[in-house]
């Protein structure tokens, strides 16, 4: 279908009836208007493939024109990449371009993705190797990722850090050479090796960062593959399945561990080459000390190896613990934002707050173990080469292998030592530890790539298997047909499991609008639930057109009881096409944006109703075979939900759709409601009680069966039945006017727009949470050691000297002392560093924490809920693993190069021509860079949020996304922001390795030329140049690494910068106030005031109520009603203060004679009662969802679920009370969750009680039940009830009719329908008459005789 109503089609269809009918009912005024004005046609259906317009979730491309319009390397010779030419022209560009103008990197400025860099191809052949096996083990995913459209990434990687060991070892030979040469006088060779020395440190700048470069692809391409097969995996799964992923560890997978793996799997490359550089370390050992003695030397070295790997044991052990604490963690995080609204009302802020404390405490004390134990590694590795090569030279000296020690060798053994501390014992320690997270992250993904993902499955297919192969032709009959049909929630039925339907036999025809009817938790969901597939197995017969259900028979239109909405514009969220059959036509023209207007987070700026309706559009567009409607009636007034079924059922579906498609069999709708009038209007009607179906057919022929079962319900029938043939008449819509400019509708905020800069006051705030004392001690300790250090060597120098003195002894004794030293004081700094790193995180978790809850609800409609939990996860598990290490690596090269600079200057004072050289080139290069650097990060960053958005709105649709066969379209999608994602990653990559390669090649100049100057002027003092050599060779090593880290510590403080935007939230009023205490029985009484109140959600936005003045006594039942959007729960949120009321208009609000604002929020909302719109039940058990801060005893629980008629079905679960509720739906229906909201009402007796539409999706008894347990519990308390269900509030006192934020009528029911105490009928003209009048003339005459018998009593 290609467009909605066109023109033109409409010219082509014969059948000029409909025609007429669409033209005089004013069916297409706004969608002709709409077409007029657009400058693109509509787009297609979602399940067809083209289309012409971007839909729901289409990622915004960039209007600009490219800054860099091509991509990396595009334009370049081969030459120029090697030498990373390329990446510095690009950074110059953005310095000379961008920086140099006062401009901040953004998304426009990045050049395009290669074809190389494309994560396609990847992505599906690593999804058909899956799709290959029926199990998936770890070691299949290390074949993917490793060895799969990878391999020959990982092959590159291996053979250049392959080369750069190769050459490391080569120079320790090569520096040997220089130092005997110089020794022996041997001028010409000292000249020779020195140039083989410089082209082997060229060479291996070169190697190092080419392996470097593509490691980086690889873990960026790496990481992103494998969301996409997670992703892909989520895509596949069921309803029902999706539970046993645990959405919790999901989150964290995908924040937590697959990102961290992006570092991870840079260290393996690095570390796996340390075998190689074993091999030709123990060669040139061998060589050098004639024999195998010389291997020692690497064989004391690796006695750090056991003491890793027992350490990195306990930290595997400790990590999976770490893990679980924090999968709860977040799945508490991500309930508390889900649900902040209603937490907020509840007042149980602290309670969550209380849960996500303890699960981080015990995470905290895991990372505390992890960190102080890798810290104890980091000792043995990163002093390795001096405290093995001080044992070494004890053993050769006192074990008579060497009577004189040559200075040349002891040099060049500490600098191959150094090369082998860093590729074998520090490469390896990060090998082990990634190895260990690699193994528990790819377990954890290989888990959830394994769940089987339970289909429909019909337990008697075996005796069904011959019907399966019969081909039916030209079928007549049923098209869908149950026979003994028995669904099961779940997928291992034993003989004890119950049925949830039980033997059901139904035949439903093409064309036929079916209704089922029931009380709360018969089994209506679950029917539906089957005719969608998502029920994991069923026994007896389910047939379509004859043959056994297939999903796909049928196309299938849902709209579900709780609706799935995008946050994104309404125009994204249903193709306008078919809005108006909606009734949203009229929501649309009051507002402001119209079809643009931003639907928040969770549908956060539409109504119960609006966004029921959104649903419905959506379901609309398909033209599907089956409607399954799950109640979207009774979210809308009695006037909105009549026209929806006239206009949206029974004329669109059965009318236009048909028209428009004669070739197709007629559609079947099949609609679970509590509407009772619209149940008879419907071609059959079931009805279901306690899974079973007690009656179905024609009225006439259910309708002998019900007095047995339920005389109310018959008598609410033949009521309705009467009034059912009364005329239709058909609403006027608004015209619809075109938007010109929507620049300004932006409800949620771009994450750019909250970014700030990285100043000198973002690093003081952090440290503010570190101790003085501590972070001078660490300073302190930091010098001492690099003192110590270039003592070892300065002895180690003059070696010699001592020999001749005959002090050698002396010598040892003090080289024993400075090891010694050495290692005790990196012990302290270690322990220091870790400790304040960890615990000011932990410090800034519970802040954050606290800030988050003590924010307004307005910051939750502005912020996606995948921004803020990627602080909770991403941001913080960064700051949790990486800022130890990082922050020890810039502290400890920083200072070994400031400290190896100032020796050799020392050493040869020449040489300060090029440390001035150094300094002035570096400093020039990293002022610009750093700022590229970690603003490229934050973008990299910032795009982050989007994918883990995308990947909650798969968690929150997924019906939706099976049910219109969108999972090809979502991959497609979700595939783009993973390259986007990839090319932001490998952009700041790029950019950090010019600097790093940058960086380097300044220090091999310096490093040549200083090398020449010391053979040259220190030929003579083989002290001074040995020491000089082994400076030179090793300074420049880690600078290019020191200064990444750095700026990488940089980038890290964006991850703390976004942390105290959680911190800096501007909170809502004080939760506790002194004035609390003054009041300890608030409220006295239930009375509540209104006088002139003005309100509105956020500022800048326009008001919700506009000068709204009543006054509720105490005791009063009273009702609200009004059209959706009016400000009925405006009203709500003002008494709870979710948004505070306007200062400046003399708005105020008594509720017991007191102004609320002078209350403390905790104690005005604890006060208040509520049962909300949607029920809100969270993790844990049904005790903790009643009574979450443990006041009550069992017996007070349960005298409460009897209360509300759930004690019996509470009791049949075997563990009672402690039920787990992880997956509440599979527990509760709909219904049966709004009672255990009544549950919560009945334990903490409130005088005030208000109910937000609360029983729009219970059955009729139900509601009344609701209605009867209120008035007999809480007779002398204030009732405030938003309805839509009329009849509900007909008996209340008073009833309040509310339009565009006002009160327009506030009276008596009786008083607002009848014009005397005489009158019979409805006989007054008012807005509530109206209302009532929509309900069909009998309904409108029951509810008149309530409200009159009511106004008689009093």
């Amino acid at each position: 279908m290609s467009d909605a109503y066109p023109v033109k089609k409409q010219q082509e269809i014969q059948s000029t009836s409909l025609q007429q009918d669409i033209r005089t009912n004013n069916w297409t005024p706004t969608t002709l208007i709409q077409q007029q004005t657009q400058s693109q046609p509509e787009c297609q259906p979602l399940q067809q493939e083209e289309s012409s317009q971007p839909s729901m979730l289409t990622i915004h491309k960039e209007d600009d024109v490219r800054f860099y319009p091509y991509y990396l390397g595009e334009k370049s010779w081969m030459i120029t990449k090697f030498l990373f030419i390329h990446l510095t022209v690009y950074s110059l560009l953005l310095k000379k371009r961008v920086l140099d103008k006062g401009n901040k990197i953004t998304e426009k400025h990045l050049p395009k993705l290669s074809p190389q860099e494309d994560l396609s191809e990847t992505v599906q052949d690593s999804q058909k190797k899956i799709n290959q096996k029926y199990k998936i083990t770890r070691g299949d995913l290390v074949k993917i990722i490793f060895f799969g459209e990878l391999r020959l990434i990982s092959l590159g990687c291996f053979f250049a850090n392959v080369l750069e060991a190769v050459v490391r070892n080569g120079i320790s030979m090569v520096m040997s050479r220089v130092i005997t040469s110089a020794a022996n006088d041997e001028r010409d060779n000292a000249y020779g090796f020195a140039v083989l020395l410089v082209f082997l440190n060229l060479v291996g700048v070169f190697a190092r960062h080419h392996s470097y470069n593509l490691s980086m692809i690889f873990s960026s391409k790496a990481r992103l593959t494998l969301i996409n097969l997670v992703y892909h995996k989520l895509t596949e799964l069921s309803a029902y399945s999706m539970k046993e992923a645990n959405i919790g560890k999901i989150l964290n997978l995908i924040s937590g561990d697959i990102n961290y793996l992006e570092y991870v799997f840079i260290m393996v490359f690095q570390s796996s080459v340390c075998f190689i550089s074993m091999i030709f370390g123990c060669y040139i050992l061998w060589d050098r000390f004639n024999g195998p003695i010389g291997i020692i030397a690497l064989a004391i070295i690796f006695v750090a190896y056991p003491i890793q790997i027992l350490l990195q044991t306990f930290n595997s052990e400790t990590l999976k613990t770490s893990k679980q604490y924090q999968d709860r963690r977040l799945k508490l995080t991500n309930e508390l934002i889900e649900g902040i609204r209603l937490i907020k009302m509840y007042a149980w802020e602290q309670a969550f707050n209380k849960m996500i404390s303890i699960m981080r405490q015990q995470e905290y004390i895991c990372l505390l173990k992890i960190s102080f134990r890798s810290a104890v590694d980091r000792l043995f590795s990163l002093i390795s080469q001096v405290w093995s090569s001080f044992i070494f030279f004890v053993i050769l000296y006192y074990g008579g292998f060497r009577k004189t020690m040559s200075v040349a060798e002891m040099i060049s053994t500490i600098q191959l030592l150094t090369f082998f501390k860093i590729s074998c014992v520090y490469m390896v320690s990060y090998g082990i530890q990634s190895i260990i997270q690699i193994k528990v992250s790819f377990q954890r993904i290989v888990t959830i790539l394994n769940i089987e993902n339970s289909e429909m499955t019909n337990l008697d297919r075996i005796q069904l298997k011959s019907d399966n192969n019969k081909q039916i032709q030209d079928y007549i009959g049923p098209r869908i047909q149950l026979q003994n049909f028995s669904s099961f929630w779940s997928s291992k039925v034993t003989n004890n499991t119950k049925p949830v339907l039980k033997n059901l036999t139904l035949d439903i025809e093409a064309g036929e609008i079916w209704a089922f009817i029931g009380k709360v938790g018969c089994g209506k969901s679950t029917l539906l639930s089957a005719f969608l597939y998502e029920i994991p197995a069923y026994k007896g017969s389910f047939k379509i057109d004859g043959q056994e259900a297939n999903k796909g028979a049928l196309s299938i239109a849902y709209v579900e009881q709780e609706p799935f909405i995008f946050p994104d514009t309404i125009k994204r969220n249903i193709l306008f096409g078919f809005v108006s059959k909606s009734l949203l036509e009229s929501d649309l023209s009051l507002m402001k944006f119209q079809d643009l207007t931003e639907i928040g987070e969770r549908g956060t700026t539409l109504s119960g109703g609006q966004k029921a309706r959104l649903s419905l559009a959506r379901a609309l567009y398909q033209q599907a075979d089956l409607y399954l409607f799950d109640d979207p009636l009774s979210a809308v007034d009695a006037n909105v939900a009549k026209n929806i079924f006239h206009m949206a059922i029974k004329e669109f579906i059965f009318e236009y759709q048909i028209q428009r498609n004669p070739n197709k069999k007629k559609p079947i709708v099949i609609l679970v409601t509590h509407q009772v009038q619209y149940a008879v209007e419907c071609d059959k009607i079931g009805i279901l009680n306690d899974g079973e179906l007690i009656a179905q057919g024609t009225y006439e022929d259910i309708k002998s069966n019900l007095y047995m079962i339920n005389e109310e319900l018959v008598q609410q029938l033949n009521k309705t039945k009467e009034s059912v043939k009364q005329d239709f008449i058909r609403p006027q819509f608004q015209k619809r006017t075109k938007i010109i400019n929507s620049e300004s509708n932006h409800l949620i905020s771009k994450e750019a727009d909250q970014q700030s800069l990285i100043t000198f006051k973002t690093y003081a705030r952090y440290y503010k949470f570190w101790n003085l004392i501590v972070i001078f001690c660490i300073l302190s300790l930091e010098v001492g050691s690099e003192v110590l250090i270039n003592f070892y060597q300065r002895i180690i120098s003059l070696f010699e000297e001592y020999q001749k003195d005959n002090d050698i002894d002396n010598a040892f004794y003090l080289l024993g002392i400075l090891t010694l030293g050495l290692l005790l004081t990196n012990l302290v700094k270690y322990a220091l560093n870790t400790y304040s790193v960890q615990t000011s995180t932990q410090q800034m978790h519970q802040q954050m924490l606290k800030f988050l809850t003590l924010a307004p609800v307005s910051y939750f409609d502005v912020n996606p809920s995948g921004r803020i939990i990627n602080r909770f996860s991403n941001d913080l598990s960064l700051c949790d693993n990486q800022t130890n290490s990082v922050s020890l690596d810039v502290l400890e090269i920083m200072g070994g190069f400031l400290f190896a600079l100032i020796t050799l200057a020392i050493l040869q004072p020449y040489f300060l021509i090029m440390i001035v050289f150094i300094i002035l080139i570096d400093l020039y290069q990293f002022s610009y860079a750093k700022k590229i650097i970690s603003q490229l990060k934050e973008v990299e960053l910032m795009q982050r949020s989007p994918l883990f958005d995308f990947l909650k709105k798969i968690l929150g649709g997924v019906i939706q996304v099976r049910v219109y066969g969108q999972q090809a379209w979502f991959r497609q999608q979700f595939l783009e922001i993973s390259n986007k994602c990839n090319l932001y990653s490998l952009t700041y990559y790029y950019s950090s390795r010019s600097l790093g390669f940058n960086l380097d090649i300044v220090g091999f100049i310096a490093q040549t030329v200083g090398i020449f100057i010391f053979v040259k002027l220190n030929y003579d003092n083989v002290a001074i140049l040995s020491q000089g050599l082994l400076l030179l060779i090793t300074y420049n090593a880690s600078l290019q690494w020191g200064l990444r880290q750095l700026i990488t510590f940089e980038t890290q403080m964006n991850s703390y910068n976004r942390m105290f935007q959680i911190i800096d939230i501007e909170p809502e009023a004080p939760h506790v106030v002194e004035e609390d205490s003054k009041y300890p029985d608030f409220p006295k009484d239930g009375r509540v005031k209104f006088e002139n109140v003005y309100m509105r959600y956020r500022e800048n936005c326009e008001l919700v109520l506009k000068g709204l003045s009543f006054e509720i006594q105490s005791g009063e039942k009273i009702g609200c009603v009004g059209r959706t959007g009016a400000g009925k729960s405006s009203i709500l949120q003002a008494i709870f203060r979710m948004s505070e009321i306007e200062k400046d208009k003399e708005s105020h609000l008594l509720i017991s004679g007191l102004d609320v604002r002078k209350l403390g929020l905790h104690k005005l909302r604890s006060s208040i009662g509520i049962i909300p719109q949607s029920p809100f039940l969270f993790t844990g058990t049904i005790r903790r969802n009643l009574d979450p801060f443990d006041n009550f005893t069992d017996e007070q629980l349960w005298k409460a679920l009897e209360q509300t008629d759930l004690i019996n079905y509470v009791k049949a679960f075997q563990n009672g009370l402690q039920t787990d509720m992880s997956d509440v739906n599979s527990v509760f229906s709909v219904g049966q969750k709004q009672l255990i909201c009544l549950a919560r009402i009945v334990l903490l007796q409130k005088k005030i009680i208000v109910l937000d539409e609360a029983t729009a999706n219970v059955d009729m008894k139900t509601d009344d039940f609701i209605q009867e347990t209120l008035k007999k519990k809480f007779s002398d308390c204030t009732l405030i009830t938003i309805a839509h269900r009329l009849n509900t509030i007909a008996d209340y006192d008073k009833v309040m009719v509310v339009n565009e934020g006002q009160v327009i009528e506030f009276d008596t029911p009786f008083n607002l329908l009848a014009n005397s105490i005489n009158s019979t009928f409805v006989d007054k003209s008012t807005e509530f008459s109206r209302l009532v009048k929509n309900t069909g003339d009998q309904n409108a005459q029951a509810i008149f005789d309530i409200a009159y018998s009511k106004y008689v009593k009093q």
